[in-house]
């Protein structure tokens, strides 16, 4: 007969078999989910208002408080070449303007916006010489224009208005560089260019003939990312927009302490953040809802997305017409309410 001291001893032993898998189980999961949460999220950011959260959330601990390996990447100086490398999958997210983002996606990039982070509300604007008092005057005129871009499309827009059309003007397809020297230099008319070179611009005698504070939601930026990435790490990209959403709102309320801690981390000296913030709209979340509703006007993502895609075939910038619900992505912003 088994006496009942070995059956307690067999059923210590047996407890404590039991309790060290299950503590090696847990300890396997805790590592996974770790290894998970330190992967880095590669987030492109440059000093432009709609950038500013960033800066923020990494300088306040939100990204690591939400779980988040955040890696700053500086794309200033590289816009155009930082848009590839999101293509390419180097850079997890940035911030595109709209038309780049259908430019990428006629291309074949799978990419897709997931939040409207800021529209221009004056940050570009075509600067022209004194003696030029509106938009007709230069017709015949040299007008610098970067051609494939949304300043070509904001020209189109601007000239269908006054009833004219870009073949009206002499256009460069120059950079803005080239331009501001060219201006200051008396042999280009006007150029139409975003900041600072419209500020210096103007610094050297010129006048502003429009800008982008005359077409509200003309020119969102949009926060994009590869589709596959989206959906391989929805979790880290759900956490990333409740940080968007409590750092943006922070900017908003807080724009000097906002704007002292983007000088102090891109090492902008001039303090041209907070002149920038009063030329650009930085978008919330009730901006959001309204931005990825099906309204026809430049304030939804889809109205504006029908005319840049009408002026890209009529510009044969693209071949094919593109719908614009595969590219707007909103339940990352409706999973926010």
């Amino acid at each position: 007969m088994v006496s009942h001291s070995f059956i307690a001893a067999v059923r210590r032993r047996s407890f404590r078999i039991i309790t060290l898998l299950l503590l090696s189980a847990t300890s396997s999961n805790c590592s996974d989910t770790q290894i998970t949460q330190t992967e880095p999220i590669k987030l492109g950011t440059s000093l432009w208002p709609g950038n500013y959260w960033i800066d923020v959330a990494s300088d306040k601990g939100w990204f690591q408080e939400a779980g988040l390996n955040v890696v700053r990447v500086d794309t200033n100086g590289n816009y155009f070449g930082a848009l590839k490398d999101t293509a390419d999958g180097k850079i997890d997210l940035m911030g595109f303007a709209q038309y780049d983002l259908l430019r990428h996606a006629a291309k074949g990039d799978d990419i897709v916006a997931i939040a409207a982070m800021d529209y221009s509300d004056g940050a570009e604007a075509l600067i022209a010489r004194a003696a030029f008092k509106d938009l007709r005057s230069l017709r015949g005129k040299k007008v610098a224009v970067m051609r494939g871009t949304y300043l070509e499309y904001l020209f189109s827009v601007v000239t269908e208005r006054e009833g004219l059309s870009l073949t009206d003007f002499d256009i460069l397809d120059i950079s803005h560089d080239e331009a501001l020297e060219r201006f200051t230099s008396g042999t280009i008319d006007a150029m139409l260019v975003w900041e600072p070179y419209g500020s210096v611009a103007k610094a050297a005698g010129g006048i502003s003939l429009f800008s982008t504070a005359d077409f509200p939601g003309l020119t969102y930026t949009v926060l994009a990312i590869r589709r596959d990435t989206a959906m391989r790490r929805g979790k880290d990209v759900a956490a990333l927009l409740k940080v968007w959403k409590r750092a943006s709102q922070y900017v908003r309320e807080h724009p000097s302490e906002a704007c002292q801690i983007v000088a102090r981390l891109t090492g902008d000296p001039s303090g041209s953040g907070r002149k920038l913030m009063s030329q650009d709209r930085i978008l919330d979340l009730t901006d959001n809802d309204r931005a990825f509703s099906y309204a026809a006007g430049f304030e939804s993502l889809h109205g504006s997305w029908r005319r840049m895609n009408d002026f890209m075939l009529d510009r044969k910038l693209i071949q094919n017409s593109l719908d614009s619900s595969p590219y707007l992505d909103a339940h990352f912003i409706r999973d926010l309410h």
